[in-house]
């Protein structure tokens, strides 16, 4: 009797296993679903598998000339050309949130924003295939902090502007960037991950001690507000969102603005938390929606003038 129910529960996890990675298989290359974006990025950050159909959207540099051939479009990891000739004077990074683990439609963020803008500038758009905020490194080891910052110092020399921007898991490596760059925007940044109660955070909280992500956050407003350097950090956080109220007020030394303008968003230094009559964690989209979005941060950008 033992040995038959041993037989039988040994059957089922072969057979569950054996769908597990067939379900793999079919998402990496069978499946044309834009879906199976969103599978296989909740599998890699349970997991850590690394799938090449994530990976290929990890960094993608857009040089504003279309000349440049310096960069591949897609590359695991993309290190700054010293001799490229063809380099705008600015550059945007964006750091993308979870939109591959939550929606499975967008890999890159603020693409259509940076449209609209009157200023020639390159672009260079990441992702986080395995949902760690930013934490791992594409090897899958631990050293996303070091190096995503390293990038960033790395082009705030080669551009006379480097401007970040992100939302949720994106803005909270904006903010941890943020004394590096010209120019930082965040939209309801995570500090703290264990406050956003997501299963498919377990292993960054697991790896890291929950305060990760505030202390540096912290080190890099106080170094703003405390040194003379040209960077400006704005965040922008949903006032009516008592989730996103509890990652603020996390943030000690807050310079609190409750909005009401667009005309006072073009500060020349210093770090900035905008309030806004909102109630939702997607701040950004919100914005788009009332038609105010691009104004508030062609404000931003006026102050670079």
């Amino acid at each position: 009797m033992f040995i038959t129910l041993f037989l039988v529960i040994l059957t089922i996890l072969i057979t569950l296993v054996l769908l597990f990675v067939l379900s793999i298989i079919y998402l990496q290359y069978v499946s044309k679903s834009r879906f199976r974006f969103s599978f296989l990025s909740k599998i890699s950050a349970l997991t850590s598998i690394k799938f090449p159909l994530l990976e290929q959207c990890r960094e993608t540099y857009n040089p504003a000339n279309s000349q440049c051939r310096c960069h591949p479009h897609h590359a695991k990891i993309i290190e700054p050309r010293d001799d490229c000739v063809h380099r705008s004077e600015t550059l945007f990074i964006s750091f993308a949130g979870a939109a591959l683990l939550v929606g499975g439609f967008t890999f890159t963020e603020w693409k259509s924003t940076f449209t609209k803008f009157d200023f020639q500038a390159d672009t260079l758009f990441l992702t986080d295939p395995a949902q760690s905020f930013y934490l791992q490194d594409s090897n899958y080891s631990w050293q996303g902090l070091k190096y995503y910052r390293s990038l960033t110092q790395k082009y705030s020399k080669l551009y006379k502007h480097v401007i970040l921007i992100g939302a949720s898991m994106g803005a909270s490596m904006v903010c941890m960037c943020s004394d590096l760059a010209t120019l930082s925007i965040a939209f309801n940044p995570i500090l703290d991950p264990s406050l956003a109660s997501i299963l498919f955070y377990y292993r960054t909280l697991q790896r890291y001690p929950k305060t990760i992500i505030l202390k540096q956050v912290q080190t890099n407003i106080d170094k703003i507000m405390s040194e003379y350097q040209q960077s400006i950090l704005h965040v922008h956080w949903s006032e009516k969102s008592p989730k996103d109220i509890a990652q603020l007020k996390l943030v000690s030394n807050q310079n609190l603005i409750y909005f009401t303008d667009v005309e006072k968003c073009n500060k020349r230094e210093g770090v900035y938390f905008w309030l806004h009559n909102c109630n939702k964690h997607n701040l950004p989209q919100d914005l788009k929606r009332r038609g105010i979005l691009t104004e508030i941060l062609q404000h931003h950008l006026n102050a670079l003038a």
